[in-house]
């Protein structure tokens, strides 16, 4: 090899190392969830730094689960889903998700943006938050560490 051909050979090497070694930049999925006439239309972007995401989508609310806190549950109408529950409220602008992987898991991430009380005309409502994310293979829910709000 010639020495031209050699220092060729390890600058590609070297590229290629970094940009395996770089993190994915992170994929944007939006959706519009709808509660009632009361509350406005909240729109929720998701950030993914998995990879793994397909699609967001509003969810149906579920009567029967709990949106005291934050929490995930696995979409019993698909393993490639899950849903994400939180009350909101009626003053709500929007949210930020972000999804990363941790550890041996992953953490989704919630931001809620918006105003608190009467400024502006908001009634003061809570609001039920169903957020459907959909990924390229099951993920269990058990494994996602919920935070934010």
């Amino acid at each position: 090899m010639t020495a031209a051909t050699l220092i060729a050979v390890s600058l590609l090497s070297a590229a290629t190392v970094a940009a395996c070694s770089e993190p994915s930049p992170s994929r944007q999925f939006s959706a519009v969830l709808q509660f009632s006439e009361e509350a406005q239309p909240l729109p929720v972007v998701l950030s993914d730094e998995t990879g793994l995401v397909t699609g967001i989508a509003s969810a149906p609310m579920d009567p029967r689960a709990d949106y005291t806190e934050l929490a995930g549950q696995a979409d019993p109408t698909d393993p490639n889903a899950f849903i994400v529950r939180w009350l909101g409220g009626a003053c709500d602008h929007n949210a930020s998700l972000t999804f990363k992987r941790h550890e041996e898991g992953y953490v989704l991430n919630v931001a809620v943006h918006g105003n608190l009380g009467f400024p502006g005309g908001c009634m003061m409502l809570g609001v039920y938050r169903d957020v459907r994310i959909v990924t390229s293979s099951p993920i269990p829910v058990d494994s996602i560490l919920t935070g934010g709000i």
